[in-house]
């Protein structure tokens, strides 16, 4: 058992979660589990499963702190430019300068800002996803002890 099939039931599963909701998706992945390793294996891939599922979740929340690396370099540049652009427009002759740049500087901080948000809102989602997995694997598990 390697961890590619592993991997593939869990995006399975995900993928069925948004298109058809829990119930179908939770029935398609046991499926799947009990097809792909019947008898004795399917204990041991369920384990596997709620393991990596453990992981991906430690994992996205980590990533999960909205800015972080370049979304943080991008914000300061686009705050030094606002305010640079703010300064230029005090000067009568460098006005239209000032407002160009403070203007181009809002709009790629609301570009940044609805980023982020996606980002975070598609990753809470994923996590919610892998826990509802391990839900299902926990339960799996205890109806078979």
């Amino acid at each position: 058992m390697n961890i590619k099939s592993i991997d593939e039931a869990i995006e399975k599963y995900a993928v069925e979660r948004m298109e058809k909701g829990k119930e179908k998706a939770s029935e398609r992945f046991l499926a799947y589990a009990y097809l792909k390793h019947g008898g004795d294996e399917v204990m041991e891939f369920m384990l596997k499963v709620s393991g990596l599922a453990r992981y991906y979740i430690e994992y996205l929340k980590d990533l999960e702190t909205p800015f972080k690396g370049l979304e943080l370099a991008w914000f300061a540049v686009m705050l030094a430019v606002g305010i640079y652009g703010f300064i230029l427009m005090e000067a009568e002759n460098s006005r239209l300068l000032g407002i160009v740049l403070l203007s181009g500087s809002l709009v790629h901080a609301w570009s940044l800002l609805s980023m982020v948000m996606h980002k975070m809102r598609e990753i809470g989602l994923r996590i919610a996803i892998y826990r509802e997995i391990v839900q299902i694997v926990e339960q799996e598990i205890r109806g078979k002890a």
